[in-house]
């Protein structure tokens, strides 16, 4: 199980989830300020709230959109936040907490990036290998996106690096294009 804290609930980040998740993946929506899991089930759990205070799980994806996005208090044994690398004061909140950071955005320094963009595609690339929560090793690669409605360029990286931590049940795995369509 992996638990995905999201601040306030992002529309657009749970539909691409539940999207490009394909059906293979368990999944659930919480709206909570403290919350404990145990367990490997369901895949991922999805936490959003005004402000989320405690989280206590095993694995940890903390997507960091504004300053109320992390959690005050987190027990984890592997824990990252996901952060759009053009935020500074959003990577010096993150360094602050001491843990690893997976960056996201436009530039070539970002370990998740977009290196196309149109209103109905994109291909994502991972510049650097990284090492999913089972230890499963991600090469560098690039996948293409279809999709039918505006996605924003941050959800959608934030999703690709939140399924890339899934390691063996990642659904792109093999995946010649990331449909995202309906």
């Amino acid at each position: 199980m992996i638990v995905v804290t999201a601040g306030l609930a992002d529309k657009k980040f749970n539909a691409i989830m539940k999207k490009g998740g394909n059906g293979t993946l368990s999944i659930l929506e919480v709206q909570t300020q403290n919350a404990a899991f145990l367990g490997d089930e369901p895949d991922l759990v999805l936490v959003t709230g005004q402000k989320i205070e405690q989280i206590s799980c095993r694995n940890a994806v903390f997507l960091v959109r504004g300053h109320s996005s992390m959690p005050e208090k987190f027990c984890c044994e592997q824990a990252v936040a996901v952060v759009d690398s053009s935020d500074q004061s959003l990577l010096e909140q993150v360094a602050q907490h001491h843990i690893k950071a997976l960056t996201c955005g436009l530039a070539s320094v970002d370990t998740l990036t977009l290196s196309s963009f149109t209103t109905d595609s994109a291909v994502i690339s991972l510049q650097r290998q990284i090492e999913a929560f089972d230890g499963t090793v991600l090469e560098p690669f690039e996948l293409p996106v279809s999709f039918s409605t505006h996605v924003e360029p941050f959800s959608l990286l934030s999703c690709a690096a939140v399924f890339c931590f899934l390691g063996k049940k990642n659904p792109l795995i093999n995946c010649k294009l990331w449909e995202l369509q309906g």
